[in-house]
Protein backbone atom coordinates (compact mmCIF):
# COMPACT_ATOMS: atom_id res chain seq x y z
CA UNK A 1 0.00 0.00 0.00
CA UNK A 2 1.18 3.58 -0.78
CA UNK A 3 1.51 6.25 2.16
CA UNK A 4 -1.11 8.45 0.24
CA UNK A 5 -3.48 6.05 -0.48
CA UNK A 6 -7.09 7.30 0.93
CA UNK A 7 -9.77 4.71 2.55
CA UNK A 8 -13.11 4.92 2.96
CA UNK A 9 -16.02 2.83 4.80
CA UNK A 10 -18.18 0.41 2.49
CA UNK A 11 -21.45 0.16 3.60
CA UNK A 12 -20.71 -2.71 4.54
CA UNK A 13 -17.94 -1.23 6.71
CA UNK A 14 -20.71 1.30 8.12
CA UNK A 15 -23.25 -1.62 8.91
CA UNK A 16 -20.47 -3.55 10.82
CA UNK A 17 -20.05 -0.02 12.90
CA UNK A 18 -23.56 0.44 13.45
CA UNK A 19 -24.46 -3.60 14.59
CA UNK A 20 -21.20 -4.08 16.64
CA UNK A 21 -20.83 -7.34 14.52
CA UNK A 22 -18.74 -9.82 16.84
CA UNK A 23 -15.71 -10.10 14.22
CA UNK A 24 -15.07 -6.19 14.56
CA UNK A 25 -12.88 -6.48 17.72
CA UNK A 26 -11.90 -3.03 19.55
CA UNK A 27 -8.65 -2.25 17.80
CA UNK A 28 -10.37 -3.20 13.98
CA UNK A 29 -13.28 -1.26 15.57
CA UNK A 30 -11.40 2.17 16.48
CA UNK A 31 -9.16 1.68 13.34
CA UNK A 32 -12.71 1.66 11.37
CA UNK A 33 -13.81 5.00 12.85
CA UNK A 34 -10.81 6.44 12.27
CA UNK A 35 -11.24 5.53 8.22
CA UNK A 36 -12.88 8.53 7.00
CA UNK A 37 -12.04 9.40 3.00
CA UNK A 38 -9.60 12.03 3.82
CA UNK A 39 -6.95 10.40 5.64
CA UNK A 40 -4.03 8.69 3.61
CA UNK A 41 -2.49 5.75 5.02
CA UNK A 42 0.49 7.57 6.85
CA UNK A 43 -2.07 9.83 8.52
CA UNK A 44 -4.17 6.60 9.53
CA UNK A 45 -1.02 4.60 10.73
CA UNK A 46 0.04 7.99 13.12
CA UNK A 47 -3.48 8.25 14.54
CA UNK A 48 -3.67 4.57 15.09
CA UNK A 49 -0.02 3.95 16.66
CA UNK A 50 -1.83 3.62 19.91
CA UNK A 51 -3.16 0.56 18.43
CA UNK A 52 -0.38 -1.52 17.25
CA UNK A 53 0.37 -2.45 13.87
CA UNK A 54 -2.02 -0.11 11.85
CA UNK A 55 -1.11 -0.83 8.49
CA UNK A 56 -1.65 -4.60 9.77
CA UNK A 57 -5.61 -3.36 10.78
CA UNK A 58 -6.31 -1.63 7.40
CA UNK A 59 -5.49 -4.86 5.53
CA UNK A 60 -7.60 -7.02 8.02
CA UNK A 61 -10.59 -4.38 7.49
CA UNK A 62 -9.68 -4.31 3.74
CA UNK A 63 -9.63 -8.31 3.68
CA UNK A 64 -13.21 -8.18 5.25
CA UNK A 65 -14.47 -5.47 2.26
CA UNK A 66 -15.32 -2.97 5.71
CA UNK A 67 -13.10 -0.49 3.38
CA UNK A 68 -11.97 0.03 0.50
CA UNK A 69 -8.97 2.17 -0.75
CA UNK A 70 -10.24 4.85 -2.92
CA UNK A 71 -9.33 5.49 -6.15
CA UNK A 72 -8.89 8.89 -7.26
CA UNK A 73 -7.37 8.54 -11.24
CA UNK A 74 -10.82 6.55 -11.93
CA UNK A 75 -12.71 9.51 -10.80
CA UNK A 76 -10.42 12.35 -12.71
CA UNK A 77 -10.93 9.68 -16.32
CA UNK A 78 -14.98 9.55 -16.33
CA UNK A 79 -16.07 11.19 -19.26
CA UNK A 80 -18.01 14.18 -18.72
CA UNK A 81 -21.49 14.33 -20.25
CA UNK A 82 -21.72 15.76 -23.40
CA UNK A 83 -24.30 19.38 -23.54
CA UNK A 84 -27.62 18.95 -25.86
CA UNK A 85 -26.13 21.57 -28.07
CA UNK A 86 -22.93 19.83 -28.98
CA UNK A 87 -23.09 16.89 -31.31
CA UNK A 88 -20.22 14.49 -31.24
CA UNK A 89 -19.75 14.73 -34.90
CA UNK A 90 -18.01 18.22 -34.70
CA UNK A 91 -15.64 19.01 -36.74
CA UNK A 92 -11.68 19.56 -34.69
CA UNK A 93 -10.68 22.92 -35.15
CA UNK A 94 -7.40 21.92 -36.30
CA UNK A 95 -6.31 18.86 -38.45
CA UNK A 96 -5.36 16.07 -36.32
CA UNK A 97 -7.24 18.15 -33.03
CA UNK A 98 -9.79 16.08 -31.09
CA UNK A 99 -13.26 17.00 -30.17
CA UNK A 100 -13.31 17.65 -26.30
CA UNK A 101 -16.52 16.88 -24.29
CA UNK A 102 -17.34 19.99 -22.42
CA UNK A 103 -20.18 19.41 -19.27
CA UNK A 104 -22.68 22.28 -19.13
CA UNK A 105 -22.34 24.36 -15.91
CA UNK A 106 -25.03 22.58 -13.57
CA UNK A 107 -27.75 24.54 -11.95
CA UNK A 108 -28.46 24.31 -8.55
CA UNK A 109 -31.18 23.19 -7.20
CA UNK A 110 -33.44 22.38 -4.63
CA UNK A 111 -33.79 19.21 -3.01
CA UNK A 112 -35.87 18.55 0.14
CA UNK A 113 -34.65 15.33 1.35
CA UNK A 114 -37.49 13.04 3.04
CA UNK A 115 -37.22 12.10 6.72
CA UNK A 116 -36.32 8.69 7.70
CA UNK A 117 -37.95 6.14 9.57
CA UNK A 118 -36.74 6.50 13.42
CA UNK A 119 -34.46 3.26 13.12
CA UNK A 120 -32.54 4.70 9.96
CA UNK A 121 -32.32 7.82 11.37
CA UNK A 122 -30.45 6.83 14.75
CA UNK A 123 -28.21 4.75 12.26
CA UNK A 124 -27.43 7.78 10.39
CA UNK A 125 -26.65 10.38 13.62
CA UNK A 126 -24.41 7.26 15.07
CA UNK A 127 -22.51 6.97 11.68
CA UNK A 128 -22.30 10.84 11.53
CA UNK A 129 -20.81 11.13 14.98
CA UNK A 130 -18.30 7.80 14.32
CA UNK A 131 -17.10 9.54 10.86
CA UNK A 132 -16.62 12.42 11.93
CA UNK A 133 -15.60 12.43 15.51
CA UNK A 134 -13.80 8.68 15.75
CA UNK A 135 -13.53 6.97 19.42
CA UNK A 136 -13.42 10.47 21.52
CA UNK A 137 -17.21 10.69 20.44
CA UNK A 138 -17.92 6.89 21.50
CA UNK A 139 -20.07 7.75 24.61
CA UNK A 140 -21.96 10.48 22.68
CA UNK A 141 -22.88 7.52 20.11
CA UNK A 142 -23.92 5.52 22.45
CA UNK A 143 -26.00 7.76 23.87
CA UNK A 144 -27.84 8.61 20.53
CA UNK A 145 -28.16 4.52 19.95
CA UNK A 146 -30.07 4.10 23.49
CA UNK A 147 -32.87 6.00 21.86
CA UNK A 148 -35.77 4.66 21.82
CA UNK A 149 -38.19 6.90 20.00
CA UNK A 150 -38.06 10.24 18.25
CA UNK A 151 -38.69 12.63 21.27
CA UNK A 152 -35.58 11.05 22.82
CA UNK A 153 -33.45 11.36 19.62
CA UNK A 154 -34.83 14.91 18.91
CA UNK A 155 -33.84 15.86 22.98
CA UNK A 156 -29.97 14.16 22.04
CA UNK A 157 -29.39 16.81 19.54
CA UNK A 158 -28.08 19.58 21.50
CA UNK A 159 -25.70 17.13 23.18
CA UNK A 160 -24.67 16.21 20.08
CA UNK A 161 -24.16 19.77 18.54
CA UNK A 162 -21.79 20.15 21.57
CA UNK A 163 -19.93 17.31 21.20
CA UNK A 164 -19.84 17.96 17.18
CA UNK A 165 -18.23 21.40 18.24
CA UNK A 166 -16.25 20.77 20.92
CA UNK A 167 -14.66 17.98 18.82
CA UNK A 168 -14.46 19.31 15.34
CA UNK A 169 -15.61 23.02 15.42
CA UNK A 170 -18.75 24.93 14.16
CA UNK A 171 -18.45 24.31 10.56
CA UNK A 172 -18.86 20.64 11.45
CA UNK A 173 -22.22 21.23 13.42
CA UNK A 174 -23.32 23.14 10.70
CA UNK A 175 -22.53 20.38 8.41
CA UNK A 176 -24.54 18.44 10.57
CA UNK A 177 -27.54 20.29 10.73
CA UNK A 178 -27.51 20.72 6.43
CA UNK A 179 -26.62 17.22 5.75
CA UNK A 180 -28.53 15.07 8.67
CA UNK A 181 -31.09 17.29 10.63
CA UNK A 182 -33.41 17.58 7.39
CA UNK A 183 -33.57 13.64 6.99
CA UNK A 184 -34.75 13.17 10.54
CA UNK A 185 -38.46 12.82 11.48
CA UNK A 186 -39.82 15.33 14.30
CA UNK A 187 -42.95 13.43 15.62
Amino acid sequence: MEKNTLFVKTDKGREALARRVPELGPRLRSMLILVDGQRSLSELDKLGSGLGGSVALLEQLLAHGWIAALDLRAAFRETLPLSETQSQTERPSAPGAAVVPVAEPSIPTTVVPQALLFADARRLVVRFINDHVGPSGEALALRVEACKNVAELQAQLPRVRDGLKSHRGAAMVQRFDTEVVPRLPTH
